[in-house]
């Protein structure tokens, strides 16, 4: 009898291994569950049946391990306890039989809610089980068979078990349950009666608690279980919101672990940081994150070239070329309002219509007749000599080498068209472009004084230029005219 004990412990032993090593979990999120139930049982054999007898009922309490094996079976793993207590009349004698019974119990239960019949997630979840127990203990009693004698009997047997229940679930890991269940005992040990040989049959009732145990899957250790995970593959380490994905603090679609601007809406191609002027250099090392720039002036731009960005450029409009000072503004070293690019004497102080030079001493402007021209014209915002002036001015070269104690002075001056500042430059550029030529040609420095009249203020037309277009009316104005006079140097 022991041998066969112990070969029927071993046979439960390796199946509840096998189940336990090749199933998955009780949910397809977490592996195990515990169950603990309370039973009533009720006799129904050779000494009659119990069946709804409050006063002499068997009763038990059970244990159970569960596994999920798929979303429509599971198998249970436990142990039970059974209290027994029969009686019953057989031809006017009463037989009874008492005992304690463990039961070891493996049992596989099919479950509705497996997206077939109902969905997975009903918070109601109906089910039916098939299994078997393996009863051991033992039990005393009067028994039939020995013709009302006392009996002792050690029980070592396999019985059947069906179930039909339901679970609520009542939070995420917690769950109640009751089932009607039903044990075929296959001897007659139980009950000491075996007048027809009818195997002892017990039906009843369990009610009890299910609580899932094993941690929820959470394949990437992000706090999230898996089938709450919208993203499970985020890598560890990385902070993750409740639906288990990267933080995107700026919602830019950049999570905040491959994001060097977390915290601004940026761009893919520079890794989510913003480039607002779109100059190609990101915002948090753009000086000028607005005003699209240069990457030689951390992105700030400037528009004349002349070295000082534009936030600190005071005189944006720099001509090429010209020098100029920390401020962006054209150098004017004798400080006499006329920058040293134009500036005839830049290192003595002098006012604008003597082109920056001082101005010279009056010693008259004598008339003297001769056959020189009296001026030469210039083209609108035009200050180069063409080749008509040019041939004028050949006159007055020949006029000032025949007579060397005759000395020139030069008026510049502009149409009143255009802005104030600007004639007074284009005036000063005229007489320039003509002293110029003069020295060319050999005339001395010393011999030519120059003064910028800047535009015309007063204009007249006459009835000879009636019907005579704006240009060409205003013409007369845009020239630089000659005196002659004499000086002794």
């Amino acid at each position: 009898m022991i041998q066969r004990l112990v070969n029927k412990i071993v046979l439960i032993a390796l199946l509840l291994v096998s189940f336990s090593t090749n199933s998955f979990s009780q949910e397809e999120n977490m592996k195990w569950a515990l169950k603990t139930s309370y039973s009533l049982l009720w006799y129904n054999g050779e000494l009659g049946s119990q069946f709804l007898n409050f006063g002499e009922r068997s009763d038990g309490a059970k244990v159970s391990f569960a596994k999920y094996l798929s979303p429509s079976f599971d198998v249970e793993m436990g142990l039970e306890y059974f209290r027994l207590n029969l009686s019953g009349d057989i031809n006017t004698h009463n037989y009874t039989s008492k005992g304690n019974i463990f039961a070891p119990s493996l049992a596989l239960n099919y479950k509705f809610n497996n997206n077939y019949i109902l969905p997975v997630s009903a918070k109601v979840k109906p089910y039916m089980g098939v299994g078997f127990n393996y009863l051991i203990g033992q039990v005393k009693g009067i028994g039939y068979n020995l013709k009302g004698d006392n009996f002792t009997h050690f029980v070592d047997e396999i019985a059947l078990n069906t179930s039909v229940g339901a679970k609520y679930d009542l939070t995420k890991r917690i769950g109640a349950f009751v089932e009607l269940n039903s044990v075929l005992a296959t001897t007659e040990e139980l009950d000491g009666a075996a007048i027809d040989m009818k195997n002892d049959l017990f039906g009843g009732i369990r009610i009890g608690l299910v609580v899932k145990i094993s941690r929820e899957k959470d394949q990437d250790h992000d706090g999230v279980p898996d089938n709450e995970d919208e993203c499970p593959d985020t890598p560890e380490g990385v902070k993750v919101d409740e639906k288990g994905c990267p933080l995107d603090t700026d919602k830019d679609g950049i999570p905040d672990f491959e994001d060097d601007c977390p915290d601004d809406p940026g761009l893919p191609k520079y890794n989510g940081c913003p480039d607002t002027d779109g100059d190609g250099i990101i915002d948090k090392i753009d000086d000028c994150p607005e005003l699209p720039g240069l990457p030689e002036y951390n992105g700030c731009p400037d528009t004349d070239g002349d070295g000082v960005i534009d936030p600190n450029d005071l005189c944006p409009g720099t001509q090429a070329g010209v020098v100029v000072d920390e401020y962006g503004c054209p150098i004017d070293s004798d400080g006499d309002g006329l920058y040293d690019a134009v500036d005839q004497c830049p290192d003595e102080y002098g006012p604008m219509e003597y082109l920056g030079c001082p101005e010279p001493p009056d010693v008259g402007w004598p008339s003297t007749d001769n056959d020189t021209p009296p001026e030469v014209y210039f083209e609108t915002n035009q200050f180069e000599l063409d080749p008509v002036a040019e041939e004028e001015m050949q006159k007055m070269v020949k006029y000032l080498f025949e007579n060397p104690n005759m000395n020139i002075r030069l008026y510049g001056s502009a149409d009143p068209r255009g802005s104030k500042e600007y004639n007074a430059v284009l005036s000063a550029r005229r007489v320039e472009a003509v002293k110029k030529f003069l020295l060319r040609k050999g005339v001395p420095e010393n011999r030519i004084m120059v003064k910028a009249l800047g535009e015309t203020q007063e204009i007249k037309t006459s009835k000879k230029e009636e019907g005579v277009s704006e240009d060409q009316r205003l013409k007369k104005y845009r020239k630089v005219l000659f005196q002659t006079f004499f000086f002794m140097r």
